[in-house]
């Protein structure tokens, strides 16, 4: 019950931070209210004890930006509310090239956020500015463009210094930290400091196949439970997974009959993801065999095996290695694996 009122109580925190703090596969978030310029900004990084120079630096880097939005825009108008969106990024030379997008706001909007019947934010129609780099994004918004060459003024080394004291900030999670801070005078007044939920994931999964042992063909039932552990950027990269296995070997009685000759073992494997676009999981593993009525294997038999992808993410060629006759003889074999 205490876990479920975390829950709730940090998503409704996330939903009170604003169009500044948009959820990005970027881990760390650190949103910095200035109440004196009436501004918000919201710096999404890749890691912040590594990346966080880009907090120092923003200031002369709006300054920057704001000199070639004034010479991009005419007089008429400059004051009026816009978007703009300002993406770093090199050619193929590795020559600087960056992209600068000026959109005019022609139906003004205002935003607010109400939380518990109570309305914790609002934000009239005003400039909003997205900061896009390699590392990290920037989001900012102001009330007008005398706030937005308020910020170049402003001195952010409070920020660092309150982040870099926080016990939460010295150590990389998987799960990305997220920070709010009000700046006032100069001042940090308010500092806190929370963390994304993990997309940790518990999956349940059958299967079926055929295999080969010792020019035996056999087919192949199992069960298979994952815990997939995901990182910093959302994606599952660790896979935990307990199986169920239940080989089905067939031979002839003595009176000519087909009969099916069942063996079981139970395992445990780990694999890792090595592609960001879809899970391709490659992992190893090991089992022992828990019931056994079939000529294959004698006495205590584990087996060793490796698991991979070849293309498809339900689909594996999965080599075995038996040890069996108390660990004593050696047996290699071979499936293909289908997985609903």
């Amino acid at each position: 019950m205490k876990l479920l009122l975390n829950c709730i109580t940090l998503l409704v925190w996330l939903c009170s931070i604003g169009v500044t703090a948009q959820p990005k596969p970027l881990p760390d978030s650190i949103r910095v209210e200035l109440p004196d310029q009436q501004s918000i900004i919201t710096f999404e990084l890749r890691q912040y004890t590594v990346n966080k120079s880009v907090i120092k630096d923003f200031p002369s880097q709006l300054n920057d930006l704001l000199d070639h939005v004034e010479n991009s825009l005419p007089e008429a108008g400059r004051d009026l509310p816009k978007r703009i969106s300002f993406v770093y990024a090199t050619d193929g030379d590795d020559d600087e090239r960056h992209t600068l997008t000026i959109t005019d706001v022609t139906i003004p909007e205002t935003k607010a956020i109400i939380s518990q019947h109570v309305m914790v934010e609002l934000l009239p129609p005003g400039w909003e500015i997205n900061i896009k780099m390699k590392e990290a994004e920037i989001h900012v918004y102001a009330p007008g463009l005398a706030q937005l060459k308020e910020l170049t003024k402003i001195n952010l080394e409070p920020v660092l210094q309150k982040l870099d004291a926080h016990p939460e900030m010295q150590r990389q999670k998987r799960f990305g930290d997220i920070s709010r801070i009000v700046v006032s005078n100069g001042t940090v007044v308010i500092d806190k400091v929370t963390h994304r939920l993990p997309y940790d994931m518990l999956g349940l999964h059958a299967g079926a196949g055929i295999g080969l042992l010792q020019n035996k063909f056999y087919p192949e039932f199992n069960v298979m439970t994952a815990f997939y552990l995901a990182n910093r950027y959302r994606k599952n990269f660790q896979r935990i997974s307990a199986h169920y296995e239940l080989k089905l070997f067939t031979g002839k009685s003595p009176e000519g009959e087909y009969l099916s000759w069942p063996s079981s073992f139970v395992s445990v494997s780990y694999a890792l993801n090595f592609r960001n676009d879809r899970p391709r999981w490659t992992g190893i593993g090991a089992g022992l065999l828990v019931n056994n009525r079939s000529d294959m294997f004698t006495g205590k038999t584990l087996k060793l095996f490796i698991e991979s992808d070849i293309g498809s993410s339900k689909l594996n060629i999965i080599p075995e290695l038996f040890l069996t006759n108390d660990f004593k003889q050696t047996l290699f074999g071979l499936k293909l694996n289908y997985k609903f």
